[in-house]
């Protein structure tokens, strides 16, 4: 969609999420400097993503089901004003990757906060390049971050993210854990997941994007056949959505506050204590890939670097500083 494309639907969803009534179309088209016929196609378009209206003659159109898609018009809303995480949301009703084009962006000057958003991707990687399905009803979004931290301390990135949605989920009554060092579990099955990819400059990270993933409000039959014994969706686990575009706005909040802190170098050591209750990995049987190596052993704690230390035979423990869990016994598989 053209830039003024974009503009135009915000300002018309805005339009209706703000009016107490009906809204006539020759409002609409002062408001948007638009001709009526203009808006009408506009408003169509809007129904094309799942919004409806209610058109009466001589009175105007009426918006009678707003779709919770995250999209800035309704994201905004849910945002503390002085949150500097969510200045633009580019939302597109389909994209490859919403990490993908992030990166693109930045080339061409994408400011600090910018949060990238889809309504479904064909083309969403894990780690290890993984192909991660994204359906329409989750959430696929990717926020970009300028000199966030030195370079040393950029495994925080993920760390932190990851307690920003277990913070936001389990307000909204969703009991999300975390799965060293970045996958979001629910029920001891895999629901969400975080990918950072940083570009440095010397010593400090130049930018980041932090890519985050989370199965929320479409059946696990959407779910390829093969992972739906490990994986699941919020609809699924709780039996109710959430509400998209609010919980989009408590996780950036909540992102907000920890990346502050890790720019005023207090990071992951800041919320270690809180970050090691959410973690379900600790206290049970692992294997963990590094590289090609596989560690098997008791997963005792995650230090205050966010490295995961297994005792791998009694008395005898190895400390992991990057790595996946390929296995707990904590986890259906």
């Amino acid at each position: 969609m053209a830039q003024d494309d974009t503009r135009v639907r915000d300002q018309l969803i805005e339009a209706f999420l703000l009016a107490d009534g009906p809204v006539s179309g020759e409002d609409l088209s002062h408001r948007l400097g638009l001709s009526r016929t203009a808006v009408w196609k506009h408003i169509k378009a809007l129904e094309q993503l799942g919004f409806a209206f209610e058109a009466s003659p001589r009175v105007g159109y009426r918006a009678v089901r707003i779709p919770d898609e995250l999209m800035a018009p309704l994201v905004r809303p849910h945002l503390p004003p002085d949150c500097l995480l969510g200045s633009p949301i580019l939302w597109a009703e389909s994209r490859a990757s919403t990490n993908e084009t992030a990166l693109e962006l930045a080339e061409k000057g994408l400011p600090h906060g910018a949060v990238v958003t889809a309504g479904e991707q064909t083309g969403g990687r894990g780690r290890r390049d993984r192909a991660w399905a994204s359906p329409r009803g989750g959430m696929w979004f990717t926020v970009f971050v300028r000199n966030p931290c030195a370079l040393r301390h950029a495994p925080d990135l993920t760390l932190l993210a990851a307690l920003a949605v277990c913070r936001a989920l389990r307000a909204e009554g969703v009991p999300v854990e975390i799965k060293w060092p970045n996958d979001i579990l629910l029920g001891g099955r895999k629901t969400g997941g975080i990918l950072a990819q940083i570009r440095a400059e010397g010593e400090m990270v130049d930018h980041a994007v932090i890519g985050i993933g989370l199965n929320a409000n479409f059946a696990l039959e959407e779910l390829p056949e093969e992972i739906r014994d490990r994986a699941t969706t919020i609809l699924h686990a709780t039996g109710r959505p959430i509400d998209r575009p609010k919980t989009l706005a408590h996780i950036l909040a909540e992102l907000d506050r920890l990346y502050r802190d890790l720019r005023d170098g207090r990071g992951f050591q800041a919320v270690h204590a809180e970050w090691t209750a959410l973690c379900s990995t600790i206290g049970h049987e692992v294997e963990v890939a590094v590289g090609d190596e596989r560690v098997r052993g008791m997963a005792r704690s995650v230090e205050p670097d966010g490295s995961l230390v297994i005792e791998t035979s009694p008395g005898v423990t190895r400390t992991v500083v990057s790595g996946e869990v390929l296995f707990s016994d904590r986890e259906h598989i």
